[in-house]
Protein backbone atom coordinates (compact mmCIF):
# COMPACT_ATOMS: atom_id res chain seq x y z
CA UNK A 1 0.00 0.00 0.00
CA UNK A 2 1.38 3.48 -1.21
CA UNK A 3 -0.81 5.85 1.80
CA UNK A 4 -1.37 9.08 0.57
CA UNK A 5 -1.62 12.10 3.47
CA UNK A 6 -5.14 14.50 2.97
CA UNK A 7 -6.26 17.36 5.07
CA UNK A 8 -9.43 18.64 6.09
CA UNK A 9 -11.34 21.14 8.41
CA UNK A 10 -13.68 20.40 10.39
CA UNK A 11 -16.24 22.35 12.87
CA UNK A 12 -15.34 21.93 16.88
CA UNK A 13 -18.28 19.82 17.47
CA UNK A 14 -16.85 17.46 15.13
CA UNK A 15 -13.61 17.84 16.80
CA UNK A 16 -15.07 17.46 19.96
CA UNK A 17 -16.96 14.22 19.25
CA UNK A 18 -13.71 13.11 17.97
CA UNK A 19 -12.11 13.84 20.98
CA UNK A 20 -14.33 12.28 22.89
CA UNK A 21 -14.83 9.05 21.05
CA UNK A 22 -10.67 8.40 21.44
CA UNK A 23 -10.32 9.35 24.74
CA UNK A 24 -12.10 5.69 25.51
CA UNK A 25 -9.18 4.71 22.91
CA UNK A 26 -5.71 5.00 24.37
CA UNK A 27 -4.64 2.40 21.48
CA UNK A 28 -5.59 4.45 18.25
CA UNK A 29 -3.76 7.23 16.47
CA UNK A 30 -6.12 10.32 15.24
CA UNK A 31 -4.86 8.61 11.54
CA UNK A 32 -5.88 5.17 12.14
CA UNK A 33 -9.58 6.65 13.57
CA UNK A 34 -10.47 8.72 11.07
CA UNK A 35 -8.93 5.84 8.17
CA UNK A 36 -11.62 3.59 10.17
CA UNK A 37 -14.69 6.14 9.87
CA UNK A 38 -13.77 6.54 6.14
CA UNK A 39 -13.37 3.04 5.32
CA UNK A 40 -17.00 2.53 7.06
CA UNK A 41 -18.73 5.27 5.75
CA UNK A 42 -17.45 4.70 2.22
CA UNK A 43 -18.72 0.68 3.02
CA UNK A 44 -21.99 2.11 4.14
CA UNK A 45 -22.08 4.74 0.53
CA UNK A 46 -20.81 1.89 -1.55
CA UNK A 47 -24.25 -0.48 -0.64
CA UNK A 48 -26.60 -0.72 -4.02
CA UNK A 49 -29.38 0.60 -1.93
CA UNK A 50 -27.19 3.22 -0.70
CA UNK A 51 -25.44 4.09 -3.93
CA UNK A 52 -28.52 5.14 -5.44
CA UNK A 53 -29.58 7.94 -3.45
CA UNK A 54 -28.82 12.28 -3.65
CA UNK A 55 -26.98 13.54 -1.09
CA UNK A 56 -30.27 14.83 0.59
CA UNK A 57 -32.25 10.90 1.07
CA UNK A 58 -28.32 9.86 2.15
CA UNK A 59 -27.97 12.83 4.97
CA UNK A 60 -31.21 11.55 6.19
CA UNK A 61 -30.65 7.95 6.03
CA UNK A 62 -27.08 8.73 8.14
CA UNK A 63 -29.34 10.51 10.56
CA UNK A 64 -31.65 7.29 11.05
CA UNK A 65 -28.34 5.30 11.76
CA UNK A 66 -27.59 4.40 15.32
CA UNK A 67 -28.39 7.03 18.64
CA UNK A 68 -25.90 9.75 17.52
CA UNK A 69 -27.04 13.82 16.62
CA UNK A 70 -28.15 14.90 13.69
CA UNK A 71 -25.99 15.61 10.77
CA UNK A 72 -26.99 19.24 10.89
CA UNK A 73 -26.16 19.19 14.48
CA UNK A 74 -22.60 18.20 13.63
CA UNK A 75 -21.48 19.54 10.78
Amino acid sequence: MNPKSITFRCSGAQMHRMNRAMETRADITRTQFLSAALEEFLNFAEQADTRRMDLFSLVERVDRVGEGKAFSEQA
